[in-house]
């Protein structure tokens, strides 16, 4: 199951729950009713409060989506070190957790910085109200600024701007749902805001375990396990992909029985005439070195099929030249080539089982059968 727009949403949430947001909770939706604070307590609604609470939310998430947007650009221009990204993105979650947590001190991230707020004049209709919220977003809070941050690293690894826009526009209802939902019952909503001040540090204490948890699954690649794999196969024209992947074999072999071979792709697989996987390696990346019982164990359930699994070793000159022939720019990369050496998709860094497999099956277009032991002859007289 994938809880990763859950928790965005739920990191809104703790955002909106935070010290620097809810004692300020009263005074923004006072602004934007146009009165008081005590009279909203005292039941004055003011003038179009909901519309201009919405209005505000509008704006703040369309900020973040905006920003999103940007991270995943900038996750795409890095797109060959994925695996890099992935644990530097973790690496930044995980700071940002801490500094919640308050293992972290890092002075001038402890100030506030709003510039175009002031910039913002009340005005007629819902353009201001909109803009306040865009400029309230535009800016840099304590507790707002890491989580944001941390969202936006995450988007980095999105791998798409419509998946990272979500992912900031979740983020972004997790925010504004309970101040839209405020502005509805603002006197009875206000008086509990009143009573949850007093456990906000127990709210900061959720959000920074929450981000350091995300953190540590990046940064370790166990990401899968609340989130999509790191990457996707596409299906090649006229191929099936199977939405169940083949069973993990229970036990997995140490390493690979041949030695890395160097080889030029697209001839060397349009020579044998069989789709191929080919994965670029070197002796000295440990993240390979992990992969080595996970190819292998790709290989052998597929192995019936038609499918040829090579290593190319980077270390060596002709393995470099291959990279830079096939625009390898990081390990592991697995490129996935058709039977005529045209490649169809690739992955990129640490990969798990299921992934690998499920891709050999859409590249060959049918579903491996798993490893099948020779059948032993009965004894004679048995």
């Amino acid at each position: 199951m994938n809880f990763t727009f859950p928790a965005l949403f739920f990191a809104g949430a703790l955002t909106f729950l935070s010290p620097c947001v809810l004692p300020l909770v009263p005074i923004y939706l006072a602004m934007l009713a146009g009165t008081s604070a005590v009279a909203l307590r005292e039941g004055s609604r003011g003038k179009g409060l909901v519309a201009s609470t919405i209005a505000f939310s509008l704006g703040l998430a369309a900020v973040f989506v905006m920003l999103g947007l940007a991270a995943s650009a900038v996750g795409r221009t890095l797109s060959g070190h994925r695996a890099l990204v992935f644990q530097l993105a973790g690496l930044a979650i995980f700071l940002a957790g801490m500094k919640l947590l308050g293992f972290l001190r890092v002075p001038w991230l402890d100030r506030e910085a709003r510039p175009w707020l002031a910039s913002v004049r009340r005005g007629g209709g819902l353009a201001w109200p909109f803009l306040f919220g865009a400029a309230f977003a535009l800016g840099w809070s304590p507790c707002v600024g890491p989580v944001l941050g941390s969202v936006l690293a995450f988007a980095g690894t999105a791998g798409s701007p419509t998946k990272a826009a979500l992912y900031l526009g979740t983020y972004a209802l997790g925010l504004t749902l309970p101040l839209v939902a405020v502005s509805l019952v603002a006197p009875l909503a206000l008086r509990l805001l009143d009573r949850a001040k007093r456990h906000l540090r127990v709210f900061e204490l959720a959000s920074g375990t929450l981000l350091a948890a995300m953190g540590l699954l990046l940064i370790t690649g166990h990401e899968s396990l609340v989130m999509t794999p790191r990457a996707a196969l596409a299906a090649p024209s006229g191929a099936t992909p199977f939405t169940t992947p083949a069973p993990v074999p229970a036990t997995c072999n140490t390493g690979f029985s041949r030695a890395p071979q160097a080889l030029e792709a697209s001839s060397a697989v349009a020579a044998e005439g069989m789709p191929a996987m080919l994965e670029f390696v070197d002796a000295g990346c440990p993240i390979c070195q992990r992969m080595h019982p996970v190819v292998a164990a790709a290989e052998r359930d597929c192995s019936q099929h038609g499918i040829r699994v090579r290593q190319v070793d980077v270390s060596t000159t002709a393995g470099r030249e291959a990279a830079a022939k096939n625009g390898v720019l990081g390990v592991p990369t697995f490129l996935f080539l058709d039977s005529a050496g045209k490649e169809v998709a690739r992955l990129v860094g640490e990969q798990p089982l299921p992934v690998l497999i499920q891709s050999l099956e859409v590249l060959v277009g049918e579903k491996c059968d798993g490893f099948s032991p020779m059948t032993v002859p009965p004894a004679p007289g048995s």
